[in-house]
């Protein structure tokens, strides 16, 4: 049977064992539950000296991991200076398997450290190699990523949310107080109505956070970036606002001297238009807004408790207060990178 050499995973994927055969990994092998990430059920897995990460998606159909499979394929000939995941085939040619808790996947372990975002150099590779990601994904065409986010509503970001007026019916009935919610919700449908069209859209990776970055802990060079399962037709300007929302640059009193790296870094690879700088304070408001609903989707399946979604809406209330008071520094500081 399957020795578990760190705690336990918890029982939500049957039959590790008999899974794990599929791949012909042997069933004496170590199996860990990693404590990254929420959106999936994730196992590093080693044997010998030969590790593994399994993924059980419970976002994605079969579909769209076999469109994600085919982005980082087309990733991997791209010549980027970084690695991204290597699916594994099955011993029957598949690269995912469905189970009954969602499609399963096999990768190669990648080396390296999450990213310590901790000062200006490694915030500057960061970005940069991020930039380098969104030009590599330029010209990927829309079937070869697992989603298109294009729509007329940009308030529908999961498939389980009824509809912004039923949703926010709902969370007040579970106790949530949905002010800060549908009081962003506006001016996020205010921008999308008037500004847009003037945004270049291509594929992105949809989620370059530090969490799906490795770095080399010696030298802080970047040596992976990971999860691609929100790839998809978007604004290009989307991975750039989840470098700035996710990484903590705009966090304290010296977030300037943290955000510049970043867009600079990013900029030396994908040059911002000025369009898109300019949308940022409302794209990053619309970001903090999709966190709101993407967890409330999940709730409504009963993937993810409550509590969740209320500190989804409290952070969203400090992402508007700081839209508030610094967003035309941030656009300021755009565009003076953008001319360097």
């Amino acid at each position: 049977m399957v020795h578990a050499a760190c705690p336990p995973h918890n029982g939500r994927v049957p039959a590790m064992g008999e899974l794990l055969s599929l791949w012909g990994i042997p069933v004496a092998s170590e199996v860990c539950r990693t404590s990254r990430g929420s959106n999936n059920t994730t196992f590093t897995i080693r044997h010998d000296d030969r590790c593994w990460v399994l993924r059980v998606s419970q976002n994605l159909s079969v579909p769209q991991v076999a469109a994600e499979h085919r982005l980082l394929e087309r990733l991997r000939r791209a010549g980027l200076p970084f690695a991204v995941p290597e699916p594994v085939a099955a011993l029957d040619g598949r690269t995912v398997v469905e189970t009954g808790e969602g499609p399963a996947t096999v990768c190669r372990w990648l080396p390296g450290v999450p990213a310590d975002l901790a000062g200006p150099r490694m915030l500057e590779r960061f970005g940069r190699a991020c930039g380098q990601l969104s030009g590599a994904l330029k010209d990927v065409p829309p079937q070869d990523a697992p989603h298109d986010w294009r729509g007329s509503d940009p308030l529908l970001v999961h498939p389980d949310v009824p509809g912004f007026p039923a949703l926010c019916r709902e969370l007040r009935q579970a106790g949530m107080d949905t002010r800060p919610l549908e009081t962003a919700a506006r001016r996020v449908m205010e921008w999308w109505d008037t500004s847009r069209e003037n945004l270049p859209v291509q594929v992105v990776h949809g989620d370059p956070a530090a969490s799906n970055t490795l770095a080399d802990p010696r030298t802080g060079r970047v040596t992976a970036i990971l999860d691609f399962e929100f790839a998809g037709t978007d604004f290009r300007a989307q991975d750039v606002v989840v470098v700035l929302y996710g990484s903590g640059a705009l966090d304290g009193p010296d977030w300037k001297q943290r955000a510049a790296p970043l867009i600079a870094g990013f900029g030396s690879s994908a040059r911002l238009t000025e369009s898109e700088i300019r949308a940022l304070p409302a794209m990053i408001l619309w970001r903090s807004v999709g966190t709101v609903l993407w967890r409330a989707g999940r709730w409504r399946r009963g993937l993810d408790q409550a509590a969740l979604i209320a500190k989804r809406i409290e952070d969203l209330v400090h992402t508007t207060d700081w839209i508030d008071h610094h967003g035309h520094a941030l656009i300021a500081l755009g565009l003076a990178r953008a001319s360097r």
